[in-house]
């Protein structure tokens, strides 16, 4: 196989996201073994070169977002296999590059691959607003009634809700799993005089720190841990909130009801013990997780998330949901709650000192590793 891969992503870096980071770790793998690497994209950005590159490597960005790109990605699409008629695969991912790629591929007879990320099908008219809900559950519908030669699952959920939700066949399916960064992860990269500096210049020194960070999305469960915070300030607690701001309407949102839970009560405002966080460097982000106790993250749906994995890198004792992939993927000192439980949130804080290594709640050590990933996808290439 000649090796020179067609990506067609809705977003790239320097867009922040999960789905940007891990493609940004293939593609770099790939290049690195010589493989030629052309990039259709968003133009998010309108300050972002519409081109960039240099031999074997070459980036186009069209569009505005996700939605448009998927009108316009087509006819770029198009105009790059008359530039570059020695393509041999095209390697997409849902959502928005989906469909162009899957036309794409038909009109120039190249095989398609399709990373899964997530099926949520009716969950999307509950974790969104009901008219955005249909119309993704619409998309969503409409993506995968396009064919693909194979479909990338990032985690056995993913893998047997595609089965069960679209009947795609077994024999097209293969399951991969993510890669992490876990040298990047890794708690001995921050050094105890750093983790000091944090706690002194924000106050948490003889606090226990409980992080949330990560997007702010309904499917986040963020509502419930917002609720939670009324009793959990009162012990002792440093609640922290560190949004990427993807999403920045709703992060808005959360922010007014922490608000709303934290008036000012006798003189004296509560806000002291939650600090919010708009979104951070790696380097920072890596500091913030390294200098907290707990990580939080309550979610309603997830795929194969870097949060719960990061933590469990970081070797940080995390509170989540036993809903879709997480059983599968995490590991460490792990506390699992009820998804949509604000009691079950405030329990698991105050019953910290039962759960925190203890051995029943030590879930074996997991390697999830990028290079791994590269290999098997390689495989799936050939």
């Amino acid at each position: 196989m000649h090796k020179h891969i067609l990506f067609v992503l809705d977003y790239y870096i320097p867009h922040k996201g999960w789905s940007e980071t891990v493609f940004e770790a293939i593609i770099s793998r790939l290049f690195a073994k010589w493989y030629t690497i052309t990039i259709l994209t968003s133009r998010f950005d309108q300050e972002l070169p519409a081109y960039e590159g240099k031999e074997n490597f070459h980036i186009y960005r069209i569009g505005k977002n996700r939605i448009s790109f998927m009108f316009f990605a087509l006819c770029k699409g198009i105009r790059i296999f008359k530039k570059h008629k020695d393509i041999s695969l095209i390697h997409t991912s849902t959502y928005g590059g989906a469909i162009p790629a899957s036309i794409l591929g038909k009109f120039f007879h190249k095989r398609v691959i399709l990373t899964v990320h997530e099926i949520f099908w009716r969950l999307r008219t509950r974790y969104k607003w009901w008219f955005k809900g249909i119309f993704y559950r619409v998309l969503e519908k409409i993506i995968f009634w396009f064919p693909y030669d194979a479909y990338h699952c990032v985690s056995y959920y993913t893998m047997n809700s595609l089965r069960m939700v679209y009947g795609i066949s077994d024999k097209k399916i293969k399951m991969i799993y993510n890669g992490v960064d876990a040298s990047f992860r890794n708690p001995q990269e921050v050094s105890a005089a750093d983790i000091q500096t944090r706690k002194n210049k924000y106050g948490w020194n003889n606090r226990f720190v409980i992080t949330y960070y990560g997007h702010a999305w309904k499917s986040k469960g963020l509502d419930y841990l917002v609720r939670a915070l009324p009793e959990l300030v009162v012990v002792d607690a440093q609640l922290l909130f560190v949004f990427n701001l993807i999403d920045s309407k709703r992060t808005e949102y959360i922010k007014k009801k922490i608000r709303k839970y934290h008036p000012v009560k006798d003189g004296a405002s509560l806000w002291s013990s939650v600090q919010i966080f708009d979104s951070q460097e790696k380097n920072d982000l890596r500091t913030l997780i390294a200098s907290s106790d707990i990580i939080i993250a309550p979610s309603l749906s997830e795929w194969f998330w870097s949060v719960h994995t990061e933590a469990a890198a970081m070797g940080k004792p995390l509170i989540t949901t036993y809903i879709a992939s997480l059983p599968e993927v995490v590991r460490g000192n792990v506390k699992f709650i009820a998804p949509s439980s604000r009691r079950e949130i405030i329990q698991a804080i105050l019953e910290r000192d039962q759960w925190i290594w203890n051995p029943e709640y030590i879930i074996w050590s997991k390697e999830f590793s990028r290079n791994t990933t590269v290999k098997e996808l390689i495989k799936l290439y050939h």
